[in-house]
């Protein structure tokens, strides 16, 4: 193996650990990220696959600029507008989840808890996509500073719109937040 040979492939053994550590710190974010601009879980692991192999091809662009965390939802979000854009006259209808029902009180309870989660998420997919773009990102806990970073706007500007988001979440819901 030649020094240049050992080289690339050092560097490509450290862009999958880095690739690897931004989905391990960010996978679950990302994974609800993606659920958000979806209307189903098939759809929505397409994609996180689409938003997993956009991290990848932009990590080697990556100059640290920002902190990883914006880096990695700025293309999440990014990937979901393109996707809600791409099936924007597709309607709205959301596929009904298969469930196996358990007799048992766990099984309930779990059953409860995804309906609530399907309810709350079916929610946020009909909000309009720049209100849905900045609740989910602070749903995600990044402050209104890394928001208005990933958005191209400003901390007030997100402020704003995720008071509005809030509100009509609240109101598609009936007041059950």
């Amino acid at each position: 193996m030649t020094p240049a040979t050992l080289a690339l492939d050092m560097e490509d053994t450290a862009s999958r650990a880095r690739f690897a550590n931004l989905l391990a710190d960010h996978g679950p974010g990302l994974r609800r990220v993606a659920r958000a601009y979806t209307r189903g879980l098939a759809e929505a692991a397409d994609l996180e696959q689409d938003i997993a192999l956009a991290i990848w091809r932009a990590l080697p662009s990556f100059r640290g600029d920002a902190s990883e965390r914006t880096f990695v939802y700025r293309i999440a979000h990014n990937r979901g507008i393109s996707h809600a854009e791409a099936r924007r006259g597709e309607g709205t209808s959301s596929p009904l989840s298969e469930q196996v029902v358990d007799a048992r009180p766990i099984a309930d309870e779990a059953l409860d808890t995804f309906r609530r989660r399907e309810t709350l998420m079916r929610a946020i997919s009909e909000l309009a996509i720049g209100a849905r773009s900045v609740l989910t990102l602070a749903l995600e806990g990044l402050s209104h500073e890394e928001i208005a970073d990933v958005l191209g706007t400003t901390a007030n500007s997100v402020a704003v719109r995720l008071s509005r988001a809030r509100a009509d979440l609240r109101s598609r819901l009936g007041g059950r937040t």
